[in-house]
């Protein structure tokens, strides 16, 4: 093991020559070359996500250095432990962390308009609290903070299931806020933001009430004097929310500021030719074309993508320019149809778009279905009768009944609101 320690400490150091210092120390600082004989190289990793990384991105480069220092080029092996993900059950059972499970750093899409904040919070969440902290990330609306946000969280959740994690956005902030006020429950909020360990907190651009400011720099201040680990987004840097007050603004910078930047076509076409093949969707460059020209909002861009697969999943027809047209939607022009909720809510639960709108009784099957059912009638222009045509051809009664369930569950589970919050937060 002593020579393949040796070794890697060279391939380390010699990658550091070509490159970031800063890059090989986020991707390479939990690896281990543990085999090295009969031209195999086996290097172990933190995780499958850690491992797929390195593969794209540096195996070329691992490649050479081993051509240069050892004279010979071994075939490259990434090992790492085959955990599964922590379910609701493994996880603290009392607290609810609001992640998106959909939104992880292994779907998250890299381009140099976004490289700087994606590793930014790699490195963060491999060492929460020792450094960057607070982490601030900002950019204009649909551009991936919260997607970063909820990645961070769920990459933490899978090494640590009893970590205290809460992603929350700045109106949710203020609803637990005044229903803690209401009920007379002041210090069970206090205690619900006191006690964590990585505190993810959305679109403070949208906290402007004093008193509420106050409470949240109370919390800022507790968790990191108790080296917790604080991530905030805004679309504009600390120093342009001016209506923080000054003490607030002035934490808000005290760690690292990362931006991402405002994506240009080359990218838009990258990310819209890697969501297409793993969709297993192909269009005509035509067609990409206009994809690329429709909008600079990456979170429009896959409500449109999944406005043409949902197409696509339900009619045998070819798709062209004209049909596209009709399809997607424009910044100003935002619509939802049945169809979007249907293939979010199929993507949610792991389930298909027939299982979803059949009539089978199962809690997996039925439980998915009343929620988007209740998620059509808040979003879309549909009368009762269309949604119940909708799926299945039901009656309009089942849909009644549907929502009516959801607004009860809402009130005495508090996974149905977080499944709740994280939909409603892809379709808004």
């Amino acid at each position: 093991m002593a020579t393949e320690t040796g070794t890697w400490n060279l391939i380390t150091e010699s990658l550091k020559a070509k490159g970031s210092n800063s890059n090989i120390k986020t991707w390479f600082s939990n690896t281990n070359l543990t085999r090295l004989d009969n031209n195999l190289a086996v290097i172990e990793v933190s995780n499958k996500f850690v491992a797929n990384w390195l593969r794209e991105n540096y195996l070329d480069d691992i490649k050479r250095s081993f051509k240069t220092i050892l004279k010979e080029t071994p075939e490259i092996q990434f090992k790492y432990s085959q955990k599964d993900l922590p379910s609701e059950k493994n996880n603290n059972e009392k607290f609810k962390n609001n992640l998106n499970k959909l939104m992880t750093f292994d779907n998250f899409i890299v381009g140099d308009y976004n490289r700087f904040a994606f590793s930014s919070a790699v490195e963060i969440s491999n060492s929460a609290g020792s450094f960057y902290n607070p982490l601030f990330i900002y950019s204009k609306s649909g551009h991936g903070k919260t997607h970063i946000l909820n990645a961070i969280g769920n990459f933490l959740v899978s090494k640590d299931t009893l970590l205290k994690i809460k992603y929350i956005n700045s109106k949710n902030f203020l609803s637990d806020y005044n229903n803690s006020l209401i009920s007379k429950n002041f210090n069970e909020f206090r205690k619900n933001y006191y006690d964590l360990d990585v505190f993810l907190f959305d679109d403070i651009e949208y906290l402007k009430n004093k008193k509420i400011q106050d409470e949240f720099l109370a919390i800022f201040n507790k968790l990191y004097d108790e080296k917790k680990q604080i991530i905030i987004t805004a679309e504009t840097p600390p120093n342009k929310l001016n209506f923080l007050h000054d003490q607030l603004k002035s934490r808000l910078g005290w760690g690292l500021i990362a931006e991402i930047k405002e994506i240009d076509q080359k990218n838009k076409n990258h990310i819209i030719r890697k969501i297409l093949k793993e969709k297993n969707i192909t269009l005509s460059d035509d067609i990409i074309f206009y994809l690329n020209k429709s909008t600079n909002n990456i979170k429009t861009l896959l409500k449109n993508i999944i406005r043409i697969e949902a197409y696509l999943s339900l009619n045998n027809k070819n798709i062209n320019i004209s049909l596209i047209k009709s399809l997607i939607k424009d910044d100003k022009n935002i619509t939802l149809s049945i169809n979007d909720i249907q293939m979010l809510t199929s993507g949610y639960f792991n389930i298909s778009i027939s299982d979803l709108i059949s009539n089978k009784k199962i809690s997996m099957y039925s439980y998915p279905r009343h929620l988007a059912m209740y998620l059509c009638k808040k979003y879309t222009k549909t009368s009762f009768k269309e949604i119940g045509y909708q799926f299945g051809n039901k009656d309009h009664t089942t849909v009644v009944y549907a929502i009516k369930k959801i607004d009860m569950l809402k009130s005495k589970k508090k996974s149905v609101v977080s499944d709740l919050r994280n939909m409603e937060n892809f379709l808004t």
